[in-house]
């Protein structure tokens, strides 16, 4: 217990900065709140004691000390507990930044490894969770003290009577904390079908209309059942091992009690002891078996909570260890010549790129086209420094994309992808989180052409939009991804089928729109769409991972047959 507590408290303080003053004070206010009660079964005895002898006027005496008592720890309790309350409201602000900040770098293969319903319960439950960890650490250690001072009493008392006691205590130690590692036990296991259910949970919010349509709901709940069911055996098994901890085990100490006093009037009996000291050692039995069924309740809420403590840390842990690149060029003076250079991929040792080469010039469109599959996605992947070139270069004004710093090139390279993603606040706020300046924000959307439709809404640029921007059109909510594009002030602008499931119209709209972001930007764009390809300055067509070919649409569907193919294909 104590090598396994010593470590969670080593593992939350990696989280959580210990010398703050609040959590201090806690420890000290509460070491000393726990001593003093220790005084109330004294001053009992000696009331009763003096009571008996008719000596009132000391009674009274330990009336008012055992009142002063009472009071000082009434008033230790709330101060205890206004310091933790303290420490807590900034710990969690800093635990919560540290989540958030490890998802920020999380690469494309996260949710093979740690299951969203996980990231989305650490985030509230399991910070929450952990809020207590170092209060019952702290309660533990304390209680600990306070367990040893009364073994010290006994001790002085009769040696007798203290080993029958400690004797006691660690046979109920003992069966307890096999309860308790069967409860922390099960708990893990309910914490995994709690993630699979709100992760399926999440997903059928997100497919909802595919939901309805295909009619699978039954299916799903089906699904959700087989999660549920496991679910409650898990908890109920958790449960058993609680409460069997605080009845059947709790009958040794009850027990021994019986039997404790059976001892104590022999020895009263015989002289042994005077009748204070009977009262006193039976206060302080009590007191110790508040004290042992303390360490017990805190040592198995402690694991209970290192079960969140621990998925924390490896959410935060797979972000940190994620390919995370910073390099040492500071210089944000970039033209946006963008270089691939004889560049290899594999993944999960599968070849996706195979000695990939080309060059895309600042105010050109560049267009990779391909079959699914081909390499295309993997290719902006690379250029956002989601993964490692397996061998070659990627090269932007002639330095290696891996020497920039990380700031510098986030803030020259940007992607708007097929299915972007709108915050559920105002399109002012939205645009506020690449730039506050609102000359600017009217700048980017009239340049995409949206301005005037936001003006034309009742509250302009302060309309709320729904969850992933419901509440507007997909060629609408693709311009005002432009426009936020813009406002980084990237060189680079990388496309992904930004024209897909659009009406003819709006795709057209935003083909024409290419033509002036290319005045003052390297756009990359990976399409389906033939305008588009016929529109391009550069074609890139890419076959099982290789460059098949590259020239303009004219020369290469006449000239190239998987072009032609390519062509075909899109037709349909």
């Amino acid at each position: 217990m104590f090598k396994r507590n010593i470590k969670i408290t080593k593992d939350y303080f990696s989280l959580v900065e210990f010398k703050n003053k609040y959590l201090i004070l806690f420890i000290i206010i509460d070491l000393i709140n726990v001593l003093v009660s220790l005084l109330v079964p004294l001053f009992l005895s000696m009331i009763v004691e003096n009571v008996t002898n008719k000596l009132y006027n000391r009674s009274f005496v330990f009336v008012t000390l055992l009142g002063i008592t009472y009071l000082f720890n009434k008033i230790g309790s709330y101060c205890t507990n206004w310091c933790y309350a303290n420490f807590f409201k900034e710990a969690y602000v800093e635990v919560h930044r540290l989540l958030v900040n490890s998802i920020y770098n999380f690469d494309e293969e996260y949710s093979k490894k740690i299951p969203i319903g996980k990231i989305i319960n650490s985030s509230n439950m399991d910070i929450i969770n952990i809020a207590e960890i170092p209060s019952f650490i702290i309660e533990l250690s304390i209680e600990l003290i306070k367990l040893l001072v009364i073994y010290f009493v006994f001790v002085r008392q009769s040696i007798l009577v203290a080993i029958y006691v400690i004797v006691i205590d660690l046979i109920y130690y003992n069966f307890a904390k096999k309860c308790n590692d069967k409860n922390t036990f099960y708990l893990k296991k309910q914490r995994v079908y709690t993630d699979k259910i709100t992760g399926m949970l999440s997903q059928i919010l997100t497919g909802l209309k595919e939901v309805k349509s295909f009619g699978i709901g039954e299916k799903l709940n089906n699904k959700l059942d087989s999660y549920r069911k496991r679910w409650q055996e898990s908890y109920f098994l958790k449960r058993k091992y609680y409460f069997t901890r605080k009845t059947l085990v709790g009958l040794v100490i009850d027990l021994g009690k019986i039997l404790l006093y059976f001892i104590m009037i022999i020895l009263l009996m015989k002289g042994k002891i005077q009748i204070a000291i009977f009262l006193l050692l039976v206060s302080y039995y009590d007191k110790a078996k508040e004290s042992i069924n303390d360490i017990m309740n805190f040592d198995v809420t402690i694991m209970e909570e290192s079960v969140s403590l621990y998925r924390i840390n490896e959410i935060i842990n797979y972000g940190n260890n994620a390919l995370k690149l910073d390099g040492m060029i500071h210089n944000d003076d970039i033209i946006g010549l963008v270089e691939l250079k004889n560049v290899s991929f594999k993944y999960n040792k599968l070849p996706i790129l195979k000695n990939i080469s080309f060059v895309a010039f600042p105010n050109q469109v560049t267009t990779i086209v391909g079959k699914t599959g081909s390499g295309k996605t993997t290719i902006f992947n690379l250029l956002l420094r989601m993964y490692k070139v397996d061998s070659g270069k990627i090269l932007i004004d002639n330095l290696n994309i891996y020497e920039y710093s990380k700031d510098v090139y986030n803030s020259n390279i940007s992607i708007v992808n097929q299915k972007t993603f709108i915050f559920n606040m105002s399109i002012r706020a939205n645009l506020s989180l690449i730039d506050s300046n609102k000359k600017r924000q009217i700048e980017a959307c009239k340049r995409v052409g949206i301005h005037d439709f936001i003006m034309s809404l009742p509250d302009g640029y302060n309309t709320i939009m729904k969850e992933d921007a419901t509440n507007i059109s997909g060629g609408q909510k693709q311009l005002l991804s432009l426009a936020r594009a813009l406002l980084t002030t990237s060189e680079i602008i990388l496309l992904d089928e930004v024209t897909s499931s659009l009406d003819p119209n709006t795709a057209n709209k935003i083909i024409n729109l290419l033509d002036d972001l290319k005045t003052d930007h390297t756009l990359i764009v990976v399409t389906h769409n033939k305008d588009l390809m016929k529109v391009a300055d550069k074609l890139i067509v890419l076959s099982d991972g290789k460059i098949e070919c590259i020239g303009k649409h004219e020369e290469l569907i006449k000239n190239n047959v998987i072009y032609k193919q390519l062509n075909a294909i899109f037709d349909n």
